[in-house]
């Protein structure tokens, strides 16, 4: 049974990542956090589009490189449907046309997965309170991304 967004505690996670040991570390990371709460784990990006347009979630953790069509591809499917979705990419991708192709497509924000323990919880309260957050890996980059979005 997919809930509601009247259902859903404010803090509902729809985790979209394909390899099961990096969800699997992910989920163990946001149970750190009492007030978030994984109502669904996709692994691929179709799915994904799907997932979050039935459960509109809080937040949508998504990486980049998925089966069927890419986290970018997926979040613009969902942005052209639900505008005020709050997407955190999570991905290994560190290159600054990745990223800035990510947040110009209106990202809340974008964590590198070396930088997860670090920065995705933190990375989840900014964009819960609609600020956008860049892993601490791309903060150098951050005026380049910027002057380019």
């Amino acid at each position: 049974m997919v809930e509601t967004t009247s259902e859903m505690a404010a803090g509902s996670v729809l985790l979209v990542e394909d390899h099961e040991m990096a969800r699997r570390s992910i989920r163990s990371l946001l149970s750190c956090d009492s007030s978030l709460s994984v109502i669904s784990e996709i692994m691929d990006g179709e799915e994904a589009v799907k997932a979050a347009l039935a459960s509109r979630p809080d937040v949508i953790l998504m990486d980049i490189s998925l089966p069927s069509i890419s986290g970018i591809q997926a979040a613009k499917r969902i942005r052209a449907v639900w505008p005020q979705a709050r997407i955190i990419f999570l991905s290994q991708h560190d290159s600054l046309p990745i990223v800035r192709d990510a947040l110009s497509m209106g990202a809340e924000g974008y964590v590198v997965k070396s930088d997860a323990g670090h920065d995705l919880l933190q990375a989840i309260r900014e964009a819960r309170e609609g600020r956008r957050y860049v892993s601490r890996t791309l903060r150098s980059a951050k005026l380049e991304l910027n002057s380019k979005l």
